[in-house]
């Protein structure tokens, strides 16, 4: 899902936001994932990992930083964890 989705979906109410405000947004949707569970942001995505905000979030939430060389894997393994987790809840 993009930001322009989520305007679309909310019928324009949501403002244009400025990439570091977007990634503030998604700190404050994952602030209260459990650190053992992937981050819900990691649905999110809509460009490549290296432009998503997704390492922003990871260091604001105090996880783990990721290198770049492993950042389309790991970010991989986080949707499958999380759809994982999801449908058996």
């Amino acid at each position: 899902m993009t930001w322009g989705d989520l305007r679309r979906r909310m019928g324009g109410e949501l403002p244009r936001l400025h990439p570091d405000d977007q990634g503030e947004v998604l700190v404050l949707v994952d602030l209260e994932t459990p650190a053992d569970e992937p981050l819900l942001t990691a649905l999110g995505r809509s460009q490549p990992v290296a432009a998503f905000p997704y390492g922003h979030v990871r260091y604001s939430l105090g996880r783990k930083r990721v290198v770049e060389e492993s950042r389309e894997s790991d970010w991989q393994i986080e949707v499958l964890r999380l759809h994982q987790l999801r449908r058996y809840r």
